[in-house]
């Protein structure tokens, strides 16, 4: 009976992703900007699946590859030249939430600048480790 419920157990662990990485899912969003220019992008948060953050730093794995997809995306589809990516992540989307409305809220009370956002029909953060991210 003891080897049942150890077995049990065990197969109700959560199983390893396709990409063996992680078992749960970050939120990310982005701000890039060109330091001579007035315009912010600012994309909506998105949700990343197979991703966990490290243990103990909470830091995010792969955070330079995010801020280089946006940088690419903005400097290859929009032509934009000198952008600075940068990007904001947490296991709580709610927490990423407040943290995204203080954020526009800063661009939106500046009057030099101009905040644009980037819906996920226009960009999309994907994971790292997935084939289709050119490097």
């Amino acid at each position: 009976m003891l080897m049942t419920l150890v077995a049990l157990g065990a197969e109700a662990k959560k199983k390893p992703t396709a990409y063996g990485k992680g078992t749960g899912r970050v939120y990310v969003f982005g701000v890039s900007q060109a330091l001579t220019d007035t315009v912010v992008f600012v994309t909506t948060i998105n949700q990343v699946d197979s991703l966990d953050l490290e243990r103990g730093t909470k830091f995010l794995p792969f955070r330079s590859e995010f801020s280089l997809q946006m940088k690419q995306y903005l400097e290859g589809q929009m032509g934009l030249k000198h952008q600075t990516s940068c990007v904001f992540y947490s296991d709580s989307r709610k927490k990423l939430s407040k943290k995204l409305y203080k954020i526009k809220k800063r661009y939106l009370d500046d009057k030099d600048k101009r905040l644009v956002m980037l819906d996920e029909e226009r960009f999309v953060f994907k994971h790292p480790l997935d084939s289709n991210v050119k490097e």
